[in-house]
């Protein structure tokens, strides 16, 4: 009689398929697990077994050869259905099963007892099941002790699921860093490593931690540390990493969360995530960041019994009574740094013979007694493996090894406990009345088969809650991190998602999980965007960049994205894990900063920086027979408005004026403040006429209504113009011609225009040239003084001399007057010259002088000079 189906089916195939993958390899710890059982039980057949839709099949089976059976004729189809153990004492008589061929047929089962698998959430996926060919019944005592295997079963399976979060969470490239506050010991994974730089997984202290940062940010990072420390806040910050060895500085986004709920905390986690790229690109991204954080459980263990030393010191304590020993001990065999094996007891007779031995036995059950000498019993069987019985210990050789005092150990028999080989662990027992025998270790052969499983699983439960406690670091990242984190499978399909996706997206994890990621677009991005992403995950493995989505309310939701592909050993995608960060509040910000950046304050125009940057753009985007004009304008004596009415109402009459400038250039202008009372224009298709000029002019000439003011005041302004491409220049001389031309129009008297022109600009500059050559000359002290005789016309007799400066240029030889005074003439070059000649002659009259010539030396002199 088939089962009938769970009343949340649905819900139970989606839980075995999360947890199990339909991974169907062998599990070599669920064997463990599946032959513990058999020989615990002492039955043929013992599965694990998960049902699915269609069949129950085996992910670990003992005593079955064949991999599935269909679901309509298993056991387990039923065992699923209910949260205990299921049990048939005898299927033969048992209407459900008596015509099922797992009956009639191989395996010809008569009896069985399974126990569901059941997760977390309560969904029972399959059961380990217990099998035999012969009617039975287990005791409520044994039925819960493979109920307890069942746990440690379904543990295992939740330990895989945790651990393939991790692996994606890892390989993903997402650093995650723990510091527990009590040691101020950090702890980081492989990319946290490699973005310090470290070359080998060492814990380090916070301070030297903190010592890869840039000095102006580890303050940051202290204050951030130690505020979620003291209070518990979530700490988020971008910071700058300087690797050592590396020139390049880094910047990573860092977040940091407690991860438990002491006051203060003890235990802090978070991600770090490499977001230099962004900051290239955006300046504004703050691991990560960054990350902005991962979170999984670590589970360990499959052993029957949770209490381990209890479950050795009740063993002892059997043995003691069954073989009539006075002492005993059960003990683990480790190996030290020299690879020495020693003993470690998880159980031991208490021995103490004076009040010292027993303070130190008291001392060692804390802190753990370990025997390694290697001259007594014990070390002999630690390095042969093989069991020792004596029966006088003081003529044994090596002697018994015991310490003066001590209590004589008048029978001995040491056990090796071996495991495939190894020695795992040791069974000491002592002082039986009639000594230990051959026939004693034959009795007691039977129990060390256990008790090396015992051993074993003790120690994959230490590996498991090594593992564990990695999973759980990594799990508390994972649900902790500031940043959303997305896993999906190889069919793109959702797997996992965290908090902070939730939180961003506005979906929840049950509205995701099995959808694809495309749910989130916004349609913005173009086929091609999309196609450029997939190129790079099939190439690279990986792709960062900007994406706009959209959340589930419909508000559009920009996004800095990185998405990195999970390959298995045999190099096949498995899962794509994105991590990404709202960019929302980055945009607004550098919208804010465009704005502050290329905006008046005061009348919310263009200012000179945007102005810039819309000329390049008009310059390049504009037709060949087009003509653009530049402008400049600047309102003539605005500063007695100023002193007038006061710097409030001067910048109202601004913001009035700026509004009729905007209206005056329409449709296709472009006005600018470029400071103070200065504005610059740039109107497209100019035609050449003075009508868009003029009516310029004329907007200012309307009354402006002020505040402190008599009556309403009219404002005129000077208004520059150049032409392009007639004046062919860059868009910042552009802008100097046309405030060359606005300064001729102020000369004027204002309230007009001037054009500037480009072939005066010409000469102008030529004349620049030729002043600075003049300049260097004067410098270089090229220029001579000729002295010509001045004769009185009467008596015929030289009255002076005229001093005449020719230029004696190092090229074209000597220059009268003609050639370089005219260039100099009004220039500030003037009084340079005046000055030069007015030395030169003195010191030559000096000369005279001193000769006895007496003359009188004539010079010329510029108005301007006679004026200083």
């Amino acid at each position: 009689m088939a089962a009938s189906l769970p009343c949340n089916e649905a819900e139970r195939l989606r839980a075995l398929w999360r947890y199990t993958r339909h991974d169907r390899t062998p599990d070599p710890a669920l064997d463990e697990i599946t032959r513990l059982a058999a020989e615990l039980f002492a039955v043929p057949l013992v599965l694990v077994s998960l049902v699915d839709e269609r069949c129950q099949w085996f992910k670990s089976r003992v005593g079955l050869a064949s991999t599935e059976t269909s679901r309509d004729i298993s056991f387990c189809a039923h065992a699923i259905l209910g949260e205990g153990p299921f049990e048939v004492p005898d299927a033969a008589r048992d209407p459900r099963f008596q015509s099922s061929p797992l009956v009639t047929g191989p395996p010809y089962a008569r009896y069985y007892l399974g126990v569901p698998l059941i997760t977390p959430e309560g969904f029972a996926i399959g059961t380990l099941c217990l099998l035999d060919s012969r009617p039975r019944a287990l005791s409520a005592a044994q039925q819960e002790h493979l109920v307890s295997l069942g746990r440690q079963v379904m543990r295992h399976f939740e330990w895989r699921r945790l651990r393939r979060v991790e692996e994606s969470v890892t390989r993903a490239g997402l650093g995650i860093w723990e510091l527990d506050a009590a040691s101020d010991t950090v702890w980081g994974n492989a990319e946290f490593l490699r973005l310090h730089g470290a070359q080998r997984p060492v814990p380090g202290s916070r301070e030297a931690f903190a010592r890869d940062y840039l000095p102006e940010d580890r303050a940051l990072l202290q204050e951030g540390l130690e505020q979620a420390i003291r209070q518990g806040e979530p700490f988020e910050a971008c910071l700058r990493l300087k690797r050592p060895g590396d020139s390049r500085t880094t910047w990573v986004q860092l977040t940091g969360a407690r991860v438990d709920e002491a006051t203060p905390a003890q235990q802090l986690a978070g991600t770090l995530q490499d977001i230099t790229p962004l900051k290239q690109t955006s300046r504004e991204l703050e691991w990560r960041h960054c990350i902005d954080q991962l979170v999984n459980r670590l589970q360990s263990g499959f052993i029957a019994g949770e209490d381990i030393p209890g479950t050795f010191c009740a063993a002892l304590e059997e043995l003691l009574a069954l073989t009539e020993s006075e002492y005993g001990l059960i003990g683990e065999v480790f190996h030290d740094a020299e690879g020495q094996p020693y003993l470690q007891p998880h159980a031991i007779t208490d021995i103490s013979w004076d009040e010292p031995s027993r303070a130190f036995f008291q001392q060692g059950r804390v802190e753990g007694l370990r025997f390694t000498r290697r001259d007594t019993l014990f070390g002999r069987v630690l390095q042969s493996a093989e069991p020792l019985i004596t029966n006088a210990s003081s003529d044994a050789p090596h002697g018994g090894g015991l310490p003066p005092g001590h209590p004589p150990l008048k029978a001995l028999i040491c056990l090796p406990v071996l495991l495939e080989g190894e020695m795992v662990a040791m069974v000491g027992l002592a002082n039986r009345p009639d000594g230990y025998s051959e026939h004693t270790l034959d009795l007691l052969e039977p129990l060390l088969r256990p008790l090396a499983q015992l051993v074993h699983g003790l120690r994959l439960r230490r590996q498991h809650d090594a593992a564990w406690e990695r999973l759980e670091l990594s799990a508390k990242v994972f649900s902790s991190s500031r940043e959303a984190i997305m896993i999906s499978d190889s069919n793109n399909r959702i797997i996992e998602v965290n908090d902070s996706f939730e939180r961003i997206t506005g979906y929840s994890r049950e509205e995701v999980l099995g959808q694809n990621p495309s749910m989130l677009s916004s349609g913005r991005q173009t086929p091609a965007f999309y196609q450029a992403l997939w190129d790079a995950l099939e190439k690279e493995g990986y792709w960062q960049g900007e994406m706009l989505n959209r959340r589930k309310d419909g508000e559009l939701l920009p996004e800095m994205l990185s998405i990195s592909v999970v390959r298995n050993d045999a190099g096949e995608a498995t899962h794509h894990v994105a991590v990404f960060s709202d960019l929302t509040r980055v945009k607004q910000h550098a919208d804010e900063l465009f704005k502050a950046g290329h905006y008046d304050r005061l009348t919310g125009m263009p200012n000179r920086t945007l102005m810039i940057r819309r000329m390049h753009e008009a310059l390049e985007q504009r037709r060949q027979t087009e003509t653009l004009a530049v402008a400049v304008l600047d309102l003539d004596r605005f500063q007695d408005l100023n002193a007038l009415v006061g710097r409030d109402e001067a910048d109202r009459a601004l913001t009035a004026i700026a509004g009729r400038l905007i209206e005056a250039v329409q449709p296709d202008g472009v006005v600018a403040r470029l400071g103070g009372d200065e504005f610059g224009f740039l109107l497209g298709r100019f035609q050449g006429g003075p009508e868009r000029l003029e009516r310029i002019l004329a907007c200012l000439s309307e009354p402006l209504r002020v505040a402190g003011a008599e009556s309403n005041l009219r404002v005129t302004g000077s208004l520059g113009v150049t032409l392009y491409p007639a004046d062919d220049a860059d868009p910042e001389t552009l802008l100097r011609h046309a405030d060359q031309a606005m300064y001729r129009a102020k000369v004027l008297g204002g309230n007009t225009f001037m054009l500037f022109d480009p072939d005066r600009e010409q000469e102008i500059k030529a004349l620049q040239a030729r002043r600075r050559e003049i300049s260097r000359a004067l410098a270089n002290d090229e220029f001579v003084l000729y002295y010509q005789p001045q004769i009185d016309p009467r008596s015929g007799v030289s009255a002076g001399v005229e001093a005449l400066i020719r230029w004696q240029h190092p090229a074209r030889g000597l220059l009268a007057p003609g050639a370089f005074l005219p260039v100099v003439e009004g220039s500030d070059l003037e009084p340079a010259f005046d000055a030069w000649v007015l030395r030169t002659a003195l010191r030559q009259l000096e000369a005279w002088l001193a000769e006895g010539l007496t003359l009188s030396v004539s010079i010329n002199l510029t108005p301007q000079s006679l004026m200083q």
